[in-house]
């Protein structure tokens, strides 16, 4: 079995890196969606719409304008690179909104900063770097 380490990720956003990149997650689901009806002897369901949602973690780096850029409410291209961008590599590429941000600081910690996101329009596409 082919296993992979996260140490050369990289998340973009409108094609520029984010800075100080720790980590990204991406969760897929479907709604379950109840049609249990009267007679039934056990709850049935049906799968609703798929989405997507997720986070980026980085280092807190008030000088890299893709950071300062992902405020709430903003619509972006998002491609997660799990392997890091070079050629062959696996990518994954959506539309996102970006729905909230957070900052903690610590004293014995670098200033982590988390954005989380929600597919906005379309797909997830998965496919390799050209």
């Amino acid at each position: 079995m082919t296993t992979y380490t996260g140490n050369s990720g990289v998340a973009t956003v409108g094609g520029t890196a984010v800075a100080e990149l720790k980590s990204w997650t991406l969760d897929e689901n479907a709604e379950q969606i109840d049609d249990t009806a009267m007679g039934d002897t056990y709850k049935t369901s049906k799968s609703g719409l798929p989405t997507a949602s997720g986070t980026i973690e980085c280092h807190y780096d008030p000088g890299d304008a893709t950071q300062e850029s992902l405020v709430p409410g903003t619509e972006v291209s998002l491609v997660l690179y799990p392997q890091g961008n070079a050629q062959g590599n696996a990518r994954i590429s959506l539309t996102a909104q970006i729905t909230g941000r957070t900052r903690s600081g610590a004293i014995d910690a670098i200033m982590p900063r988390t954005f989380n996101y929600s597919l906005s329009t379309g797909t997830v596409s998965f496919d390799t770097v050209p």
